[in-house]
C-alpha cells in the first residue's frame, strides 16, 4: 500500500461515514415520526426511547450500507474528478482499475463486516430490541409466553415435541410426546407424564419408548423407564419455544438450523432457504456497488453532489426492485433458492465490469 492507495482510501472513508450517518439519521427521524404517538400513548420513558433505536441501529445500517458505500463512491471518486486529481494519476500512468482497487479493497472488507455483525451483533440487538419492545410497549409478557398449551415444536435430527402443558419460567412440561422421524417414516415414540430442563440436561419421568425398524404400525422394541436422562438432545426450551423464525432478524448458523428442523419434520423450507442464501449474497453487493460507482463517478465530467445523489438513488432503486422480483420467485419456490439470492449480485458485476472495461484506461 503506497501514498496514493492511503489517500483514496481516507477520501472514501471520509465520504462512506458521513453517508452512513446521513442515511441513520433518516431512518431514525422518520421511524421515530411513525411511532412517536405509541411510545408517548404507552407513556415510554426517554431512557427506553434511546436505549430502542440504539439496538435498532444494526438493522438500520445493514439496510442502508450498500446504498452508503455506492454514494461514498460516487462523492469520493466524483470528488477527484472535480480537483483534476483523477486526471493527474491518470496522466502520471496510474490505470482507472489501479486507481479502483483500494476502494474494491475497503468493499470487501465492509462485506466482511457485515457478515459477522449480522451472526454476531445483530442478532443479539433485535432480540434486546424486541424483550424492551415487550417490556414497555407490550405491557410485559403475555400469559401465553409463560404458560403454553398445546405446544407442539420441531426438534434437531428429526424430533417432533408435543407438550400438553409448559411452564416456560419452571421449564417443565407435562403429558410429553416426542416423535423421531428419518426420511419421512417415524423410527422412534417417547411419551412422558413429565419432561424437564435441568442443568442443561432433559429429564423425562414415567414414560416409555418404542422404536420401529420397519413401520409405524408395530414396534420392534419397547421399554418403560421412571426416570431417563436425554443427554444427546442438544434442544433448550429457547429453541422449542421457538415456533417460527423470522428469517430477516436471525444470523446465518440459526437460521440453517431451523431449516434443518423444518426439512427433518417433512417441512417446506423454501422460504427460509432463500432468505438463508440471501444472507451471503446481500453483504457482497457492498463490494459489487464500488466496481459499478466507480467507473461511473470516473465517466461523468464535472458530476457535483446533486448529479452522484440522483445516479446513486436511480441506481438503488433498480436494485432493490431485482432484488425484490427475484426473492419473491425464490420464495414461491419458482426459482432454486441461490438463483433467486445471487442473480442481484451477478447483474450487479456484470454492468460494473462492463462499464470499467469500457473505460478508458
Amino acid at each position: 500500500m503506497n501514498r496514493l492507495d492511503r489517500y483514496l482510501m481516507r477520501r472514501f472513508m471520509f465520504s462512506l461515514v458521513w453517508s452512513l450517518i446521513g442515511f441513520w439519521a433518516i431512518f431514525l427521524v422518520v421511524h421515530l415520526v411513525e411511532h412517536l404517538d405509541k411510545f408517548i400513548d404507552k407513556g415510554a420513558p426517554a431512557k427506553f426511547v434511546a436505549l430502542y433505536y440504539i439496538y435498532y441501529s444494526p438493522f438500520i445500517l445493514i439496510l442502508v450500507i450498500p446504498i452508503a458505500v455506492l454514494l461514498a463512491t460516487l462523492f469520493s471518486v466524483g470528488f477527484l474528478g472535480r480537483r483534476n486529481e483523477l486526471l493527474a494519476m491518470r496522466a502520471a500512468g496510474v490505470s482507472l482499475l489501479r486507481i479502483a482497487m483500494p476502494l474494491l479493497f475497503i468493499g470487501l472488507m465492509v462485506t466482511a463486516v457485515v457478515m459477522v455483525a449480522g451472526e454476531t451483533i445483530y442478532p443479539l440487538m433485535e432480540q434486546r430490541r424486541a424483550d424492551l419492545s415487550e417490556q414497555f410497549l407490550s405491557g410485559g409478557p403475555k400469559p401465553s409466553q409463560i404458560f403454553y398449551q398445546g405446544l407442539f415444536s420441531p426438534g434437531m435430527n428429526g424430533r417432533v415435541f408435543y407438550f400438553k402443558t409448559f411452564n416456560v419460567v419452571q421449564q417443565f412440561g407435562s403429558d410429553v410426546t416426542v416423535q423421531t422421524f428419518r426420511e419421512g417414516r417415524m423410527t422412534e415414540l417417547l411419551e412422558m407424564r413429565n419432561l424437564s430442563y435441568r442443568d442443561s440436561t432433559w429429564v423425562g419421568e414415567s414414560g416409555q419408548r418404542r422404536l420401529f425398524e420397519t413401520t409405524a404400525d408395530s414396534a420392534t422394541h419397547y421399554e418403560a423407564f421412571d426416570s431417563r436422562d436425554f443427554l444427546d438432545w442438544r434442544e433448550t426450551p429457547t429453541d422449542l419455544l421457538r415456533k417460527w423464525v423470522n428469517p430477516e432478524r436471525t444470523g446465518y448458523f440459526e437460521l440453517k438450523a431451523a431449516i434443518e428442523r423444518i426439512r427433518a419434520t417433512g417441512g417446506d423450507p423454501t422460504f427460509q432457504s432463500t432468505e438463508l442464501v440471501l444472507k451471503i449474497a446481500y453483504p457482497f453487493l457492498n463490494f459489487l456497488l464500488v466496481l459499478i460507482g466507480f467507473p461511473i463517478a470516473a465517466r461523468t465530467k464535472h458530476s457535483g453532489t446533486a448529479l452522484n445523489f440522483g445516479i446513486a438513488m436511480m441506481i438503488a432503486f433498480a436494485l432493490r426492485v431485482i432484488i425484490e422480483v427475484f426473492r419473491s420467485f425464490g420464495h414461491n419456490g419458482d426459482i432454486p433458492a441461490w438463483v433467486a439470492a445471487w442473480t442481484p449480485d451477478i447483474v450487479c458485476f456484470v454492468v460494473g465490469a462492463l462499464i470499467l472495461l469500457r473505460s478508458r484506461k
